[in-house]
């Protein structure tokens, strides 16, 4: 059974990060660069990432415009009945030692026995509450059981918190710390930041596999498994972080975390990476606006307290 990661590209401080994980497992034998990309430096860096290694593939649509709307569509290029096809964000910016050959491993132990599986995410909101209720990290705060959680999912206060203790547990070998039994997810949402099928299932499925109304995270983790009655399975032993959800990033883009992990992974930083502003004009405004806004909403942001056990 072969590994093949697939990644919505990307954006290039997250790609870099990615890739340094990515590539540098040889258990990894095709990364498909499903090109989503925003704007034409982020789309040169996919060029340049294609012709870095032969196992990277850059997988185009004439939908795809940088939205979430069409990347289910890119399911279509999933069409290898022989292998297991492993979906990460861009924004995944930490594997855990031996993480993709260790993944591959267990879900092929446990096939059969759900329809998609994902490991334990670092800043997922049902994963947060696994960890919060069933781990060895304390966790101070309010989380609910839902992906989109109105508390965790849509305030930067809980990744500010929780980024600096995973770092933490890297560089002290406390991973297990996190660690939590497995669990199945049935009739609810999951925010698939990672998650996995297997070829011959998204081919045997057919036209049934694809999003009928362009909401891919609806459909491949609640919808889809509901319709076939079939769970989706968190693998609570395997770890990864996720950064940002859109509701976090500017916030969390102002603090020095994305940086301490690139230190994480030994890779050099480079602060021209980091987002310049460009607009101008009614834009501006907007933009002031919506940054006024956000100033409020932070003042109302939950408070987590998170830390290792001692």
């Amino acid at each position: 059974m072969k590994l093949k990661v697939v990644t919505p590209a990307g954006r290039e401080r997250y790609m870099r990060l990615l890739s340094h994980y990515v590539l540098g497992s040889p258990e990894v034998v095709e990364w498909q660069l499903w090109d989503n990309c925003r704007n034409a430096s982020d789309r040169a860096y996919l060029q340049q990432l294609a012709a870095s290694d032969p196992r990277c593939v850059i997988k185009r649509l004439p939908s795809a415009d940088g939205s979430s709307r069409n990347i289910g569509d890119f399911f279509r290029f999933c069409d290898d009945t022989e292998a297991l096809y492993l979906r990460l964000d861009d924004d995944i910016v930490f594997t855990e030692p031996g993480f993709f050959e260790k993944f591959k491993a267990r879900v092929l132990a446990q096939r059969g026995q759900a329809l998609w599986f994902a490991p334990l995410i670092v800043n997922n909101a049902v994963c947060s509450a696994l960890i919060q209720n069933l781990s060895k990290v304390r966790v101070e705060g309010t989380i609910t059981m839902q992906a989109m959680d109105p508390f965790s999912w849509a305030h930067a206060s809980f990744p500010i918190a929780m980024h600096p203790v995973l770092i933490e547990a890297a560089k002290r070998g406390r991973l297990g710390d996190f660690r939590v039994p497995d669990r199945e997810v049935r009739a609810g949402r999951f925010s698939i930041n990672a998650i996995a099928f297997f070829g011959d299932e998204i081919k045997a499925l057919g036209d049934l596999f694809q999003p009928p109304d362009q909401n891919e995270e609806e459909w491949y983790s609640a919808v889809l498994p509901m319709r076939l009655d079939r769970p989706g399975k968190v693998l609570g032993d395997l770890l990864v972080s996720h950064f940002s959800f859109y509701t976090q990033e500017r916030e969390l883009l102002e603090t020095s975390i994305l940086e301490e992990y690139y230190g994480l992974a030994g890779l050099a930083w480079d602060k021209a990476l980091m987002p310049v502003e460009k607009r101008r004009g009614l834009r501006l405004a907007l933009w002031k606006w919506r940054m006024a806004q956000q100033a409020k909403r932070r003042d109302r942001a939950p408070v987590y307290r998170i830390s290792l056990a001692d």
